[in-house]
């Protein structure tokens, strides 16, 4: 009797363990559908070339973000695929942020043939506890006041420098647009007007005049050649840019190397990767 007693109470508790296993993956499965859900109306809002948002794995939670862009190539080109690389990453990050745990997601950019022409894996960080918003110094229109007079074009025309406030998925982000036109390659190469926009981003927001959460940067030549595109996420602590052949690569950090090129050597992490976790694969972001 005591046998078949003991028998049926590790039955029981095996049903009992089962059930709740079963219970906590389909609890996974529909919270992973639920992001992948959320994630595809954020980019679809952002009107990029998305073809579908699906589940890789449900535990530790990884999406995979298909995008579709022509095999053309063209300055034009490399910039769609760089504002929507960040897109990715800023929605990613963002639902991170909203506690639902995404660890991971994949990016997968195909030819409209479906041809895959680059992947990537992206690791992010357990969001950080919420602080309190810090006190600036500078409302939005002195803000727009104190940068446009303290940015330096040196010879560079401006062609653009606005700033622009506005609310992405319920979160208030403030973006600021520069495009400068430079003579010529020499001089751009001499004045390096990047180091000057990095210096005066993180003047605004570490003395706490103004919170800048996004630049981004355009440098053309005189017939409307585009030498360089660069964006600076503050933060996500992220930069993501291209140049064309013959910008100098003397500024810091070193841009990523174009394809046929020599990669240049990765930056160690300011902080380390979550334990077990790969580090990211190194890419070509511009198939």
């Amino acid at each position: 009797m005591k046998k078949n007693a003991i028998g049926l109470v590790i039955g029981a508790l095996t049903v009992v363990g089962l059930v709740s296993l079963l219970v906590f993956w389909s609890v996974n499965a529909d919270k992973a559908k639920q992001v992948a859900e959320k994630l595809t109306q954020a980019l679809q809002a952002e009107g990029l070339p998305l073809q579908s948002v699906r589940v890789a794995k449900a535990t530790p939670l990884t999406l995979e973000i298909t995008l579709t862009f022509d095999t053309q190539d063209s300055p034009e080109r490399k910039a769609m695929i760089l504002r929507a690389r960040h897109a990715v990453q800023w929605h990613c990050a963002q639902l991170n942020l909203e506690e639902y745990q995404l660890g991971s997601y994949i990016l997968l950019i195909e030819s409209p043939s479906g041809q895959q022409l680059s992947w990537e894996q992206n690791f992010l960080y357990p969001p950080e506890a919420s602080k309190t918003p810090g006190q600036y110094t500078l409302d939005f229109t002195q803000a727009q006041q104190y940068l446009s007079q303290a940015f330096q074009p040196g010879s560079a025309t401006v062609e653009r420098f606005e700033l622009i406030s506005e609310s992405r998925d319920d979160t208030s982000v403030n973006t600021l647009y520069i495009r400068l036109v430079e003579p010529d390659l020499a001089t751009l190469n001499r004045e390096l007007p990047m180091r000057q926009v990095e210096g005066l981003l993180m003047t605004v927001n570490e003395q706490k005049l103004y919170p800048v959460d996004i630049c981004w940067l355009e440098v053309q030549g005189p017939n409307a050649e585009v030498w360089v595109d660069l964006l600076y996420d503050y933060g996500l602590r992220d930069m993501s840019w291209w140049i064309a052949d013959g910008v100098s690569t003397e500024w810091f950090p070193h841009p990523a190397p174009l394809p046929n090129q020599e990669p240049t050597q990765q930056p160690v992490p300011s902080e380390p990767y979550p334990v077990e976790t790969p580090l990211p694969t190194t890419v070509n972001p511009y198939p």
